[in-house]
């Protein structure tokens, strides 16, 4: 059964939302309150076809953020991206100028799904670990914004030299945080319209999911670390997009409070069966090397051929950098996808 939300029902109630959000970021007193933050946002921005952020006297407006409030420009002319990959992706992507931003502590700085002319020219200010907050001076920013894991530790300096943002932690709601990049950026709208493309796509595959009865078992979710350490995701950025396309995910009901994955060690290998697994290798943190080595090691045990998933070839090999760095719309239409591929020409 499509138990999917219809597209117009869906969209004005996000446009709610987001309403009250921009009375409270965009107002000139104090009278914002704690709701107008990232979880409060919407995942369909500027539904209304208004450009939200930006006033007409283009005064200032106050952004309510995870760690505060920030006055930001109406139309900031230079952005620094403090994480790559929610608000990095985020503003490229809603044609923001961005001089600066964090790079990936492995590989390549930036993603592979951001188009390589686009980051050409922006300076690599550090990994959060080691901001290189003289950098970040130099490039003169209107407006930073960032995950609070690569703001908070240097929050006060960085609010300093510009109007800093700080973003939620909730992979979950990478939506609404996307929203709020846009509204820190001053270009609500071109962000919502981003959003609104995902929505749309999503909703469609939704209905071909269902269409061929694939909807009907949850799917599993699965990233290899180490024998030690195998973590079955149930509530990470990944699993907020299969839900949008009307999968649900195995081990949910198991996942603590507060958590985001069941984690296993390989004697629970079997525990992450499903009728069908997408399975990814590594982390953000994690040494590529090592992490492929794990994997090696867990293809290679006895429980993993005594999986369904792998003896019903419906065990779907994923990549890291969109399926755990998701955080953004090009992030997460690579797992459409991949879902799309997997599930509906397999």
């Amino acid at each position: 059964m499509n138990m999917s939300v219809p597209r117009r029902t869906r969209s004005l109630a996000l446009g709610v939302v987001l309403a009250s959000l921009v009375l409270a970021a965009c107002g000139s007193d104090d009278s914002g309150s704690d709701d107008a933050g990232p979880d409060a946002a919407t995942g369909d921005a500027g539904a209304d076809g208004a450009d939200a952020g930006e006033e007409a006297d283009g005064q200032p407006r106050v952004v309510v953020h995870e760690l505060g409030e920030a006055e930001v420009p109406a139309a900031p002319e230079r952005v620094v991206a403090l994480d790559p990959y929610y608000s990095l992706p985020t503003a490229l992507a809603a044609g923001a100028n961005v001089v600066g931003a964090s790079h990936q502590p492995f590989g390549e700085s930036f993603p592979p799904y951001l188009d390589s002319a686009a980051t050409a020219d922006i300076e690599d200010v550090g990994w959060f670990t080691e901001l290189d907050v003289e950098q970040i001076i130099q490039l003169e920013p209107d407006v930073i914004v960032g995950l609070t894991s690569f703001v908070e530790a240097d929050y006060a300096q960085l609010s300093q030299i510009a109007p800093t943002v700080a973003l939620s932690m909730d992979a979950m709601e990478w939506k609404q945080t996307a929203a709020l990049v846009g509204h820190a950026i001053g270009r609500p709208d071109q962000v919502g319209q981003n959003l609104a493309a995902y929505e749309d796509r999503a909703e469609e595959l939704a209905a071909d999911l269902s269409d061929a009865g694939l909807t009907d078992e949850p799917v599993s979710l699965l990233n290899i670390r180490a024998l030690d350490d195998l973590r079955v995701y149930t509530r990470s950025c990944a699993a907020a997009v299969l839900g949008d396309v009307g999968l649900t995910m195995h081990l949910d009901d198991e996942t603590d409070d507060g958590a985001n994955s069941v984690n296993l060690s390989i004697e629970r290998l079997t525990d992450a069966d499903a009728a069908n697994l997408f399975y990814f290798v590594g982390s953000v943190g994690t040494n590529p090397e090592e992490a492929q080595a794990a994997y090696d090691q867990v293809a290679d045990h006895p429980l993993w051929d005594q999986l369904a998933a792998v003896q019903d070839d419906q065990a779907h090999p994923v990549n890291a950098e969109w399926w755990f760095n998701c955080g953004s719309t090009q992030a997460a239409h690579q797992i459409l996808d991949d879902v799309a591929s997997s599930l509906l020409t397999s």
